[in-house]
């Protein structure tokens, strides 16, 4: 469950995910159901869906907390063979880590790794249990349509079916306590229809918002491993033009910057507002520690971002592409109308990515232009006013047929080139 109202507290959170699901979110998700039949509730909890269906299967792991005729029972025991025309819940979120060994056993066999949420397991075990035209209608997080960790699952729901609705619930703070950027949506098994209700909610809009819902008619595209509801229609993809690189990261930024002993200057997030760079001290592969440094070695050494010892802790946690290249730079979170921007600066930290197109010919300048020509609302990256860019999510997203120019052998040659 991603939601809390209040916690209980005898409830345990962090390794069952258990939290109550507010009213209002519990209606705007009936309102979603259209199947009749069998009815599932897979981590039913207080019973918030099992209330509005008499004779649904409750499911729930914890004895403390069954409603009455609920099973006691892990999910993920629960024999295939049973299958259900509605599922529909809260699923518990809960990082791997922190997953009961019992519930890894039962999973040993699915698409997904280790880098997975539970809520993400449970989605994929849903799936196996619905019956032809059988409906899933979730809350989740709404990072698993571009996260890295449910490319394969996504695949699976899109080979499987469409997703017929989803409420954005954007940055809204529905909940005394929350985990933000939220969605309600709703799946339905073998329905190809590739059709997608979609209303988006605004961070003021609060619960009343959820029933004066605005609806449009979206394209239900996987991209990549990527889940995306689009308006218009997409011809590439970037990774079809261009490659997107992660920035270095120090993890201690606040010790390796510095305008007295830095010796690298560094494209950052300000950047794209005031253009100045920020001086770094760049620790090059094989050179002894800076002197800077030294009485910071405790501190270094237990950076978390990787793995340091004494050979080499004051090496940065993360480096970067290195490339002379001319290439276009974007903040991974940013709400400037315009994000996309060029600088002559060749190194970059972790708050943006770089694109790199594969003919090194190409205008980078007008790539940008067109970067920033492109509806990325409609493409799914922008929540309540702030683009949010991944390294994975970015390269694998669709571009409109005009990016054709962009392509290796026939791109807009940059001036100097020409």
């Amino acid at each position: 469950m991603v939601v809390l109202s209040s916690v209980q507290p005898d409830y345990d959170v962090s390794a069952l995910g258990q939290v109550f699901t507010p009213p209002a979110i519990v209606e705007a998700m009936l309102a979603l159901v259209r199947n009749r039949g069998r009815v599932l509730e897979p981590a039913c909890g207080d019973g918030a869906f099992l209330q509005h269906f008499p004779f649904a299967v409750g499911i729930e792991i914890d004895a403390r907390h069954a409603p009455s005729g609920a099973r006691v029972m892990d999910f993920f025991a629960l024999p295939e063979k049973e299958t259900f025309a509605t599922i529909i819940g809260n699923p518990p979120y809960v990082r791997y880590q922190d997953i009961a060994a019992e519930t890894r056993a039962l999973n040993s066999h699915s698409v997904l790794d280790g880098r997975a949420n539970l809520y993400l397991f449970f989605i994929e075990k849903c799936l196996r249990h619905l019956t032809p035209g059988g409906e899933l209608v979730f809350i989740t997080p709404r990072d698993f349509l571009k996260a890295t960790s449910a490319v394969p699952l996504n695949r699976l729901l899109h080979a499987a079916g469409t997703i017929t609705d989803c409420v954005d619930l954007g940055d809204s703070r529905l909940f005394a306590e929350v985990t933000p950027n939220c969605a309600i949506w709703r799946f339905e098994r073998d329905n190809f229809s590739r059709s997608t209700r979609y209303a988006a909610q605004g961070v003021a809009d609060g619960l009343a918002g959820l029933a004066r819902l605005q609806w449009e008619e979206r394209h239900f595209v996987e991209s990549g491993g990527h889940l995306l509801f689009t308006r218009g229609d997409y011809a590439l993809h970037l990774s079809d033009i261009a490659f997107v690189k992660v920035g270095a990261v120090s993890g201690a930024d606040d010790l390796y910057a510095s305008e007295a002993y830095g010796n690298r200057s560094f494209v950052c997030s300000a950047t794209v507002t005031t253009g100045a760079t920020r001086r770094m001290l760049w620790c090059t592969p094989g050179a002894p520690p800076p002197a800077a440094l030294l009485a910071h070695k405790e501190r270094l050494i237990a950076r978390r971002i990787r793995s340091f010892d004494e050979s080499n802790w004051w090496q940065w946690g993360r480096g970067y592409h290195q490339s002379p290249q001319e290439r276009v730079y974007v903040n991974n979170k940013t709400r400037r109308p315009q994000p996309f921007f060029v600088h002559p600066c060749k190194h970059y930290d972790g708050s943006l990515l770089a694109i790199f197109p594969r003919d090194p010919g190409v205008d980078v300048v007008a790539l940008a232009a067109a970067l920033n020509n492109v509806d990325w609302a409609d493409l799914g990256f922008v929540c309540d006013g702030r683009f949010l860019f991944t390294q994975r999510s970015l390269e694998q997203t669709p571009l409109p047929e005009s990016f054709r120019t962009f392509l290796t052998g026939c791109g807009v040659r940059s001036r100097i080139e020409a």
